[in-house]
């Protein structure tokens, strides 16, 4: 008689989560354990148009709050992001205790980004120095590149979009 599969023993399985980052360095463990005092700000989403991105986005901004809270405790801003496709703006608000995420155009942007959505995904995955694409790196460079040629561009505070890269890079 031929061998049957055994189904895996379960007790052995580490038990189903939630979390996005099922894998972290040890170093990210470090770092995380030291700024666990910080608690995230709640990251809430408003209103929300048809074909409007503010979810997607919400899970964006609320995995970099939660990764970074001491970060986000510390931004008051309005950012207000347009993508050259057809879409909604998309307008994020930080509050004191509370990120608010929407579709629509922000209300008195500090900060206005405009770009395509893979020129966008581009800076939130470019290696990082000091809160801005690093140099050094090609894909760095590239998204310097990006900015310098036009395809991004950023109206307002530039210390606000060094903080909004930071918060939410991958």
């Amino acid at each position: 008689m031929a061998d049957v599969p055994q189904p895996p023993d379960t007790g052995v399985l580490s038990p189903p989560t939630a979390e996005l980052d099922v894998v972290e360095s040890a170093s990210f463990r470090r770092t995380r354990r030291r700024r666990s005092t910080a608690r995230p700000p709640q990251v809430r989403l408003g209103l929300h148009a048809k074909r409007g991105l503010s979810p997607a986005l919400m899970a964006i901004v609320e995995r970099g709050v939660r990764r970074r809270p001491a970060l986000a405790n510390g931004l008051r801003a309005e950012i207000q992001l347009d993508f050259e496709e057809d879409y909604p703006p998309v307008r994020v608000v930080f509050g004191d205790r509370l990120v608010l995420v929407e579709d629509g155009p922000g209300v008195a942007p500090d900060l206005r980004v405009e770009g395509s959505i893979p020129d966008l995904i581009t800076l939130m995955v470019t290696p990082l120095l000091g809160g801005l694409p690093n140099p050094i790196n090609a894909r760095g460079r590239a998204a310097l590149g990006m900015v310098a040629v036009g395809r991004v561009r950023v109206e307002g505070r530039l210390g606000l979009m060094r903080t909004l890269i930071s918060l939410i890079r991958v």
